[in-house]
This record gives structure tokens, C-alpha cells and sequence, in this order.
């Protein structure tokens, strides 16, 4: 069992590097791994293209994508193809260990196809997540009953809000893992590098574990690393 720690940062540039740098103290050859889309995870990004003496390591790993647009509007960018372009492409990591989820796919048949995924690697050993400003984590939003796996889940407004900054959708679904599958992860990182998060992720550390506040399973993870502004 993992000590938590909480590391405080007001520079998210200086933030992001601290957790490449422990990240590449902890990630072993092979591991299964999980790295976040949005603004929170951007200057994360850049630490990882410009450092070149860890390559090596972030191109023996096994990506999983957390979550995924179903049908987006056009011209929104999949994220898929931000991990490919900010991540995979600037490491050079090979194709076969990259597992991402398919936004053009039927949705059910997705979901499947990821669960037999998981089944055969197991859950991530590592994931690396963000916090929504509703406190969801990857896209399992505030609910009564939390779904365990991959699952198709519809966004909330407030979410919506937050990722598009132009024309908002009216409604719009996603594939996510769950939460069951994230606290399996040996070791979380969790990257909040906005100040105006803090009351959420202060709820969310507290406890007690509420499914109108997804990111509140984490607050007895047994290892968890905070990094925030």
C-alpha cells in the first residue's frame, strides 16, 4: 500500500512537470496505463514531448483511453486523435499498444469490444485523471446508480458547458470507463491544476464516497497522488 501525497503547485507548468517526474520513478516497462484528454492535462502534454531522456519508457507502455465522444458534432476533435496527436505521436509509441475507444462505432458494440479488453489486460495499473468542475472523473457523471465497466453515459449540461466554448450541444453522449475499473488501478494521480477546482476536489478528498460526486470513490484510494494549484 502507497503513501498519499499531495503536492501544491501555483505554476501548472511547474505542476506538470513534478508529476512526469514522478511518474517516471513509479511507471514500469509494460504497465497498463491511463492519461487524460481536456485543459487540464494540456500542459502535461508539453512536459511529456519536450523531455527526451524517459522516452524510452513511455514508448514500452500500454495506453488505455478513459472515455470518448459517441457522434460528436462536426468538426470536434475526438480524443482519440488529441491522445494520438499531443501524446503517442511525439513519444513515438507504437500502434499495437495503444488501445483507444472508436467514436464512429455502434456504441453497444463498443462498449463490448472494450470490456472484452479489459477482461483479457485488467484494469489499468496506473491511471492518470482529471476532475470535472461537477466532480466527475473520466466522463461518470453525478448520478444515483454509477455503472460498473465501459458504459455509454449522457453528459451533463454542466459538463457540455465546460468542454465546448462555442456551439454547445444540446445533448450528447460518451463511452467512459468505470469507476469500479479506475479504483482497481494500483496508483492514481489525480491533476487539478485549476484554483477554481478546489472546492470540489476538497469535497472529493473528504469524502464520504456520494455517486452525485463521482470523484468522492477516490478519497480512500489507498494510493493517491494530488497534484493542484
Amino acid at each position: 500500500m502507497g503513501a498519499n501525497t499531495t503536492i501544491r503547485e501555483a505554476d501548472p507548468g511547474l505542476l506538470a512537470e513534478r508529476l512526469r517526474q514522478d511518474l517516471c520513478s513509479h511507471l514500469q516497462p509494460g504497465e497498463l496505463i491511463c492519461i487524460p484528454t481536456g485543459r487540464s492535462p494540456e500542459r502535461f502534454y508539453t512536459a511529456l514531448a519536450e523531455d527526451q531522456t524517459s522516452i524510452d519508457l513511455w514508448r514500452q507502455l500500454r495506453f488505455l483511453q478513459l472515455d470518448e465522444y459517441i457522434a460528436p458534432p462536426a468538426g470536434t476533435i475526438s480524443f482519440r486523435e488529441t491522445l494520438q496527436q499531443k501524446v503517442y505521436d511525439p513519444l513515438g509509441v507504437p500502434t499495437e499498444q495503444i488501445h483507444t475507444i472508436d467514436s464512429t462505432a455502434n456504441p453497444a458494440q463498443e462498449v463490448e469490444r472494450l470490456e472484452l479488453l479489459v477482461a483479457r489486460l485488467g484494469p489499468p495499473r496506473t491511471a492518470i485523471l482529471g476532475l470535472g468542475s461537477n466532480g466527475h472523473i473520466a466522463f461518470n457523471e453525478p448520478c444515483d446508480h454509477p455503472l460498473p465497466g465501459y458504459h455509454a453515459v449522457s453528459l451533463s449540461q454542466e459538463t457540455l458547458n465546460d468542454n465546448f466554448s462555442d456551439a454547445v450541444p444540446d445533448q450528447l453522449q460518451a463511452i467512459t470507463i468505470g469507476l469500479d475499473l479506475l479504483k482497481a488501478s494500483r496508483r492514481i494521480y489525480l491533476l487539478v491544476p485549476q484554483a477554481t477546482k478546489s472546492q470540489i476536489l476538497d469535497r472529493c478528498l473528504q469524502g464520504p464516497y456520494d455517486p452525485q460526486i463521482p470523484g468522492t470513490c477516490l478519497h480512500d484510494h489507498p494510493d493517491l497522488h494530488i497534484y493542484r494549484s
